[in-house]
């Protein structure tokens, strides 16, 4: 007696009509991440996350200064990143700090290799589809270190034809001969957009939009949804040009007649950007680097901030708070923040000393509306960086 059916017909084998599609190579970006700065964590984490989304299944390499911090800080951003510093440690292993002095180092050891500190980063981006130097205020006349990543990346482009683009770029301030030598670094690239009008007309590029724009247009809340606070300060510890008598009259002027419960503070750059809580009100809220986020930025209509960052400017602007922009070192955050003057925001710029009340504070209360179409924009420009095949 049979236990078991008749056995069953074979199935043909499936005849092979071609071979299976050859991985993608990977993108390359190269940004300042890993401080963390809020800001310059915001713009990279944009990226990755668009990057998820456009294209989940591409190898995404992260070059930052604090690759360990950036894996923390972007697990899950994208779901086949990885993060390094070979760039980072080749620019900012210049003996002379002179960037165009280095220059040849840099080119050399990109071409030639032999250095057990870089050759297998070096190898490895030989392969890359692509380099994108993320946008921001890092590569200038300020940190000039950080110039040879200019001389790095062209170096890739023109020894192994490897694309190289830049977004939201601000080299400013940056003083001859410096300023035309990047100019010939950045030519080799083949699109440099800036966030500024003086990078632009410096570099001889297109002027563009900020990268924290692209956090815009993407699916992430970007601002706490809890109760806030009406008003809300975060006035960076780390510049120092500032005596700190002339920065507390100022938010002393701003917070005048404001109970501790209806003041907040925010640190973009812990620990410095708590040193002016710390000065004037110590017994108000505390809006950590991790709470900003875990939880975005408390922001919202009917707000008024006072702020020398950037970023907390776009964001706070866009959420529809008024505000009033605390000028910082000429040449640099002050190019900055005329950028998103010159797009509406409608705040108003005073310096640590003068004498303002809160209600000094304005907005355009078209700009939130108008923040929504430039990041629509910025998400075309990203949709023409990186094509779906």
């Amino acid at each position: 007696m049979k236990l078991f059916g008749a056995p069953r017909a074979k199935t043909p084998a499936t005849p092979v009509t071609g071979s299976l599609p050859l991985p993608q190579k990977p993108l390359y970006l190269v940004s300042t991440a890993g401080h963390p700065n809020y800001g310059d964590e915001l713009i990279t984490r944009a990226w990755l996350e668009y990057l998820a989304a456009r294209h989940p299944e591409r190898t995404v390499w992260l070059d930052c200064p604090h690759p360990g911090r950036a894996s923390h800080l972007f697990a899950g951003s994208h779901p086949r990143l990885r993060t390094t510093s070979t760039l980072w440690e080749l620019a900012l292993g210049s003996e002379s700090h002179d960037p165009i002095a280095d220059a040849e180092r840099v080119t050399r050891i990109v071409r030639d290799l032999g250095s057990p500190r870089f050759d297998a980063g070096l190898r490895a981006l030989r392969g890359v589809a692509s380099i994108h130097l993320l946008g921001g205020g890092y590569v200038n006349g300020v940190w000039q270190d950080n110039l040879g990543l200019l001389s790095a990346i062209a170096a890739v482009r023109e020894e192994f034809g490897v694309p190289a683009f830049a977004t939201g770029l601000d080299v400013m301030p940056l003083e001859e001969p410096l300023a035309s030598w990047a100019k010939d670094r950045l030519a080799a690239f083949a699109s440099v957009e800036a966030r500024d009008e003086a990078t632009a007309e410096a570099m001889g590029v297109g002027l563009g939009l900020d990268d924290a724009f692209l956090a815009l247009a993407l699916k992430r809340p970007l601002y706490d949804r809890r109760p806030t606070p009406d008003r809300m300060v975060l006035v960076q510890g780390d510049l120092r040009e500032w005596e700190d008598d002339a920065v507390l009259g100022t938010i002393d002027g701003f917070l005048a007649g404001i109970s501790a419960a209806s003041v907040g503070f925010a640190e973009s750059n812990p620990p410095d950007d708590h040193h002016f809580r710390g000065l004037s009100r110590p017994d108000s809220r505390f809006y950590t680097f991790g709470g900003l986020w875990a939880d975005g930025l408390p922001a919202r209509a009917g707000q008024k901030w006072l702020t020398s960052r950037i970023h907390a400017h776009l964001l706070a602007a866009a959420a529809g708070a008024a505000g009033l922009v605390l000028a910082g070192r000429g040449g640099h955050y002050d190019a900055a923040h005329s950028a998103l003057l010159d797009l509406g925001t409608g705040w108003t710029v005073v310096k640590a000393g003068d004498p303002v009340c809160s209600e000094d504070a304005t907005v355009d209360p078209s700009f939130a509306d108008k923040a929504k179409q430039l990041a629509a924009r910025k998400r075309h420009q990203a949709d023409r960086l990186y094509p779906v095949a």
